[in-house]
């Protein structure tokens, strides 16, 4: 069980009678993860293999993986080269998103687990893409992942009959993310 200690420091300066200005010094408050305190889901898929959580998390129950909810294109609203994906995956563990400080890259097996054919979703662009729709509507309609080659990465595709392909690093002229952690624990 991970926790940190976080505080509030609030003081109060009279400038006038009738005039007081509240300063803040925010530290560190207690905190706790979502698997130390099985919380709830906010939202169960319709196959109850997926778990959303109000902090910006989705739990698969088939392969233990915990996702973002959002994708890059959903939070950045911008196309994502490999070395800024890299960058990105950081700068959430930097910012303990939603708690936790592992977020990833997929590895190519992880990213074609949400690939499913039955379900049905749209992307950025209003487009199918055959992810569950517990994931928002709006997203990219592929990600990167951990694979590499020399100066291109694998990108798996959630559209059409899915599938990989090697991007180039750099160039890649649309390439999304979406991050993973895991696997996790099980009740």
């Amino acid at each position: 069980m991970r926790s940190s200690t976080r505080f509030l420091l609030i003081s109060t300066v009279r400038l006038a009678s009738w005039l007081m200005i509240a300063t803040f010094a925010v530290g560190l408050i207690p905190t706790v993860s979502a698997e130390a305190v099985k919380l709830k889901p906010v939202k169960t898929s319709s196959d109850k293999r997926f778990e959303a959580f109000a902090d910006g998390t989705i739990h698969d129950k088939n392969t233990s993986l915990m996702w973002m909810r959002n994708d890059y294109w959903q939070m950045e609203n911008k196309w994502v080269n490999w070395y800024t994906a890299v960058e990105y995956a950081q700068r959430m563990n930097n910012k303990n998103f939603a708690g936790y400080s592992d977020w990833r890259l997929p590895t190519v097996k992880e990213a074609n687990s949400l690939y499913e054919r039955r379900k049905r979703n749209t992307d950025k662009d209003g487009d199918k893409i055959f992810i569950d729709r517990i994931f928002p509507k709006g997203s990219g309609w592929s990600t990167w992942t951990n694979e590499e080659k020399q100066n291109k990465a694998l990108i798996v595709s959630l559209k059409d009959e899915g599938g990989k392909s090697y991007q180039d690093k750099i160039t890649a002229t649309d390439a999304f993310l979406r991050l993973v952690r895991g696997p996790v624990p099980q009740e």
